[in-house]
């Protein structure tokens, strides 16, 4: 039998099982992008919505083309005005079980809006400037009214169910971008680009409400979360060459965009408050991909990514590097455009995550990145968190969409998207076993105009 190495006349020091159960839950945010990880890439654009987000060569958009591969502004001649909006719908549950015991939880963290515009004109012959808004990455978690149960089956103790302490969770991440951007046609095959992102981030991590159960949960446990916000620059360049009238190919390369939260998650570990800072950095990217006419109706892209998780501060604790493939196509017919695509991600859990998130050290009086020998690993409640960031471990998603011009100068387009429920688990000496079950739909609609 497990004895704790604290005494019991050091008070306020709760079971390191229980630090541990508690904080792996609460530093579990959900993930809500399609397919990219948190990122959410062209895949809630209007038109590249439709074709699974593959618009890096070919994009028929110009918001697709600003925040895409910028080299891509160059095929928007004139003046194009873009403007969308998407309802981004994650179904997220989690399941935790230990002795007989189970429970299940599932985020509120649904319904979000995702706005979308750019604009773009030729100022000079061959020369682009483009200017745009939106969202282009977040997390989300709010398990207040369906809480974790942590310890389930355990036998720790207090009031919860199964003996086990329910936690109120509150997690959240959403970055904004402002794209400036700028292409230029070289030759009339070959166009280079390159935009600047000026990010504005907001975030939650932590606690919010009553928490029942464990008496070590008391006192600020249940409220140790601050919404703050920070802002950042990113950058990116690109390029495209028409090998042939009807095949073009291009690449393009994305730096970190770098987010610094101060005072954002509260502490008393060590005997004193301490509101603790993280950096949260949405990764290096890297796209590639080819695009051709089949016929004078008929456009085909496939696309690649590669995504630098396991270099970018706090998700390098959980996910490693990810690629992604990106198909679509568009089929003309008069007035209207049918669109179709699909996309697949290798997975991004890491199969030994770290035993730290974002290097955080605690939360309230719950500290992270203790082992108990033969009761807890170091990485356990680690394990916990990953299974708990359920969108995306999905693999799958297929898309549709349709447009249709009224006239030559105005458009209307919409899509819709499924990502297929996938599962991922994990298993830890004491803690239990965690499961998460994720599906992920979206609907968006945009207009366009051309001068």
């Amino acid at each position: 039998m497990y004895t704790s190495p604290v005494s019991s006349s050091q008070t306020n020091r709760p079971d390191p099982r229980t630090w541990l159960i508690a904080l792996g839950c609460a530093l579990s945010p959900t993930a809500f992008a399609l397919n990219t990880g948190t990122d959410l890439n062209l895949s809630l654009k209007p038109i590249a919505g439709g074709m699974a987000g593959a618009a890096y060569v070919r994009p028929q958009e110009v918001s697709a083309a600003l925040f895409g591969n910028p080299a891509t502004l160059t095929q928007f001649k004139g003046f194009n005005v873009g403007l969308g909006a998407a309802l981004l719908e994650p179904e997220v549950d989690n399941f935790q079980s230990k002795n007989g015991f189970t429970n299940h939880s599932y985020s509120l963290a649904r319904n979000y809006v995702v706005p979308d515009a750019a604009l773009g004109g030729e100022v000079l012959p061959g020369f682009v400037l483009g200017a745009g808004i939106a969202v282009d990455s977040g997390l989300g978690a709010d398990y207040r009214t369906h809480p974790i149960n942590a310890g389930a089956g355990l036998g720790l103790g207090g009031n919860g169910a199964g003996g086990a302490a329910t936690l109120p969770l509150l997690v959240e991440l959403i970055s904004f971008s402002a794209n400036v951007g700028a292409a230029y046609e070289v030759t009339p095959d070959l166009s280079v680009g390159a935009a600047l992102t000026v990010g504005v981030g907001f975030a939650q991590f932590g606690t919010s409400g009553t928490t029942s159960g464990l008496a070590s949960l008391t006192g600020d446990f249940g409220g140790t979360t601050s919404s703050v916000h920070n802002i950042s620059l990113r950058g990116s360049v690109g390029a495209t060459y028409r090998l042939t009238p009807n095949v073009t190919i291009g690449a393009s390369f994305k730096s970190p965009l770098r987010y610094n939260y101060h005072n954002v998650l509260a502490t008393t570990v060590g005997g004193s408050q301490d509101y603790q800072s993280v950096r949260v950095e949405q990764p290096l990217e890297v796209a590639w991909g080819i695009a051709a006419n089949i016929t004078p109706q008929l456009l085909v892209e496939a696309d690649a990514l590669w995504k630098n998780w396991s270099n970018s501060s706090l998700y390098q604790d959980v996910w490693q590097d990810q690629f992604l493939a990106l198909f679509g196509g568009q089929y003309t017919v008069g007035d209207w455009q049918f669109r179709a695509g699909y996309s697949y991600a290798t997975p991004i859990l890491r199969d030994e995550p770290h035993g730290t998130v974002g290097g955080f050290k605690g939360v309230g009086t719950v500290p992270l990145d203790t082992a108990v020998p033969g009761v807890l690993d170091r990485n356990d409640v680690i394990k916990v968190v990953q299974t708990t960031l359920g969108p995306v471990i999905w693999q799958h998603t297929l898309t549709a969409g349709v447009g249709y011009a009224f006239t030559p100068k105005f458009r209307v387009d919409a899509f819709a998207a499924y990502a297929f429920e996938e599962s991922a688990s994990r298993d830890t000496l004491a803690l239990g076993h965690y499961r998460a079950e994720a599906a992920e739909w979206a609907l968006g609609l945009g207009a366009n105009f051309k001068f």
